[in-house]
């Protein structure tokens, strides 16, 4: 199927959009791949100093908890003795302080059922929402009852910042109560014997934030003091852990800048896990998304300025193929008109001189007509000599037709033109021909469309009866004669086509030439008039190339100018 400029451009749009529809994809695709890389790589070392934390510090973690759960189990005692005071006696602020001096501990803490802070050891009561730097996370399992007591692990201070280590029990009327002692001591325990001296150094690593270890009791260890975390069992971030993934990562901003955290389970020695967070530095991965950002949005702008290039490239090779078809096409035309000018100027001069000639021979054939009818009238002429004579008479007589045939193409007559319905002229004429030829194996078909114009009636079925004729005479009694009429773009055609042998081709310049015929009794006046007849009415005659019927025959088309139609 031969596919139309449109329908070519469609495609040719389709393929160019497709085309960088997949360069986007590929792109967007190779940022993704390079982010994942970067996370990837971030994960890897995470999950390395994991490996190093587990491997060197292990037994040291188990050495550091058993000790850590003896001072655990001493402070809830401790919490349980003040519980049981406070439910008997009940508390002031001043057996507070007895009893933490007692008892050695730093600070005593006695919060209601819900989590507000009602005295302290060593501050006024009336704390409100401040819990001493316990988050209410911690707080929560003893204020709602799901737990007895608790450990807190290791907690700053929030005067001073100094380590403490904390526990907490519930009281009898609802509510907690807090105890914990300074800590420093214990700190440098777990820096010696834990991996604390071992995550203090990665976590000063070139793009390593922080490395923390964690237990539901508390930090155990840690490199910075500056970022508070959730206990493992309420963080959302580490839903993954509890789902049975190897790690988790998450990416936020804190107060050491955006960090990109790995958070992984590691077992000890003793049966128990810890958690393991290591931070990074994520402005380095943020800065690696960006720069990906900035050369994808790059690439898409020169897909996208290629692209309209190439469109442009396109439609401007389409537009010159256009112009290109457009230039033959005027330039067939051009020669059509050259050769009709052509032509015209040669039946000018063939009807000039042929109009000399008629003048010159119509006197000596009218004397030879006069006296053929003279003699023809003498009573004692012979019969044989009669006869003789009445030829000569009607050989005059069909001279005397040709010479005005002649004399009617060097002064042809003027067209009448009119409105008339083509249609209905066209299938006259070819129902006239088809009587004409009912009695021949000659096959007449017609196709119209309606179609009016202005032309000389008379003209019209003069040609169309000449070319037919032609055309019956080519087929020699057997064969099929097709006249079609329709509308162009540029006005109306009346085809008349046939299946006969067709046209030499050394005799296609000549057929419009007066006097040239290829039949033995022919004159060689009839298409030179009828395409005479023709331009009168501002119209070509031409023979076209295209075959007629089949693949021979021959085709000659009327072009009738819209100027003077109408459809």
């Amino acid at each position: 199927m031969k596919m139309t400029l449109p329908i070519r451009r469609f495609f040719s749009l389709m393929g160019l959009a497709l085309v960088a529809g997949i360069l986007v994809t590929s792109s967007l695709n190779d940022s993704r791949s390079r982010i994942a890389s970067a996370e990837n790589m971030m994960v890897s070392q995470g999950r390395a100093i994991a490996d190093i934390v587990a491997e060197s510090s292990i037994h040291g973690i188990a050495a550091y908890n058993q000790w850590e759960t003896e001072v655990s189990r001493r402070l809830i005692n401790n919490g349980q003795w003040v519980a049981r005071v406070d439910s008997t006696h009940g508390l002031q602020q001043e057996t507070l302080a007895e009893l933490a001096e007692v008892m050695g501990l730093q600070r005593i803490l006695i919060f209601d059922r819900d989590g507000k802070m009602e005295m302290s050891s060593h501050q006024s009561p009336g704390g409100g929402k401040e819990r001493g730097n316990i988050p209410f996370e911690y707080l929560e399992p003893l204020l709602s009852g799901r737990q007895k007591s608790r450990s807190f692990g290791f907690r700053s201070s929030q005067r001073t910042g100094q380590k403490r280590f904390a526990a907490g029990v519930t009281r009898a009327g609802g509510g907690a109560i807090v105890v914990n002692i300074q800590a420093e001591s214990m700190g440098k325990v777990l820096m010696e014997v834990g991996p604390g001296h071992l995550i203090k150094s990665l976590g000063e690593s070139q793009g390593v934030r922080y490395v923390v270890l964690q237990n539901e009791n508390g930090i155990q260890a840690s490199s910075t003091s500056a970022i508070g975390f959730l206990p493992p069992g309420v963080d959302p971030a580490l839903k993954p852990l509890q789902e049975g993934k190897p790690f988790a990562t998450r990416a936020f901003d804190s107060e050491l800048g955006e960090i990109f955290e790995l958070n992984r389970i590691i077992a000890q020695s003793n049966g128990g896990e810890v958690l393991l967070r290591v931070g990074f530095d994520g402005s380095l991965l943020e800065q690696l998304k960006d720069d990906i950002k900035r050369r994808t949005k790059m690439r898409g702008l020169i897909f996208l300025g290629s692209i309209i290039l190439a469109t442009s490239l396109m439609l401007a090779w389409q537009r010159q193929t256009v112009l290109d078809k457009e230039v033959i096409k005027i330039g067939r035309e051009l020669r059509a008109k050259e050769e009709e000018a052509r032509r015209a100027g040669k039946l000018v001069a063939m009807g000039t001189l042929a109009a000399g000639v008629a003048h010159q021979i119509r006197n000596p054939l009218n004397t030879i007509h006069m006296i053929s009818q003279l003699m023809n009238r003498r009573p004692d002429l012979p019969e044989t000599m009669g006869d003789q004579v009445g030829h000569i008479r009607d050989e005059s007589r069909r001279i005397e037709n040709i010479v005005q045939q002649f004399l009617d193409f060097a002064k042809p007559r003027q067209p009448n033109l009119e409105s008339v319905d083509l249609a209905e002229l066209v299938s006259g004429a070819v129902s006239v021909q088809s009587s004409v030829h009912e009695s021949d194996g000659i096959e007449m078909r017609v196709r119209t469309e309606p179609t009016v114009a202005e032309v000389d009636r008379s003209f019209m079925i003069e040609v169309l009866e000449n070319l037919m004729r032609n055309a019956a005479d080519a087929l020699d009694g057997q064969g099929i004669i097709e006249v079609t009429l329709q509308s162009t773009n540029k006005g109306i055609e009346i085809v008349v086509a046939d299946s006969g042998p067709g046209i030499d081709p050394a005799n296609r310049e000549r057929i419009f030439d007066l006097y040239f015929t290829t039949r033995r009794e022919g004159t060689g006046l009839g298409l030179s008039i009828t395409a005479q007849m023709v331009s009168s009415m501002g119209g070509l005659l031409v023979l076209d190339d295209a075959p007629g019927i089949g693949t021979d025959g021959a085709r000659f088309v009327i072009h009738l100018s819209k100027k003077r139609s109408q459809t």
